[in-house]
């Protein structure tokens, strides 16, 4: 967790009222925006498990907890750090988990390592699906019409790949609809995606 050791020390009046904030951004030190960028970017790395989910970086909440720092302080601290991490070829990305902002770091020219073949068959299958025609369920019957029954990939192998891409955090399944978790949107922008429909069209 961040550190809470930087209070501006000024003298407080007894019917003050004290406010939780510890500092602005621009009142840290070189010195302790340096340990703080540096903490940051331990946490916004991290690769974590989460509910059986696997979950990158930290959530706004947690970091606001950490940092004891009211809202608007942090989302400056947040901006002045990924103007920082550019520098570097990294970028501060945002996402949604469950209804919550959460941030992690990547690199500015990642490339998903994660996934095996089948899951990247399976995953960009789900993408051009959602992407060209969200009014259509994608459900688990639909994706295997395009891949087994067209004999591109046998039963089990989009089984299993369902499941890796579930674990993994790219596909959630609401009800018996499979639709995009946050890291499908960290790992492939809108860009990316469109290139999979183009792709997908001429299968």
């Amino acid at each position: 967790m961040i550190m809470e050791e930087n209070h501006l020390e000024e003298p407080i009046e007894v019917n003050e009222v004290v406010e939780e904030n510890n500092f602005l951004p621009s009142s840290i030190s070189d010195e302790e925006k340096g340990e703080l960028f540096r903490e940051l970017t331990t946490i916004l790395s991290r690769k974590w498990v989460k509910e059986k989910v696997t979950v990158f970086g930290c959530s706004e909440l947690d970091l606001l907890l950490a940092t004891r720092f009211d809202i608007q302080t942090l989302r400056e601290t947040i901006d002045e750090y990924r103007s920082f991490v550019q520098i570097l070829g990294l970028n501060v990305i945002e996402y949604d988990m469950n209804g919550e902002k959460w941030y992690c770091l990547r690199s500015s020219h990642y490339a998903p390592s994660d996934l095996q073949s089948a899951e990247l068959i399976v995953l960009g299958t789900i993408i051009a699906y959602l992407e060209s025609d969200r009014d259509k369920p994608i459900t688990t019957e639909r994706i295997k019409e395009k891949l087994v029954i067209t004999g591109k990939m046998k039963e089990y192998l989009v089984e299993n790949s369902l499941r890796r891409l579930t674990r993994l955090g790219y596909i959630k399944k609401k009800q018996s609809e499979w639709d995009y978790n946050y890291r499908t949107f960290i790992e492939f922008g809108e860009d990316e995606r469109e290139k999979i429909v183009e792709e997908f069209r001429r299968i």
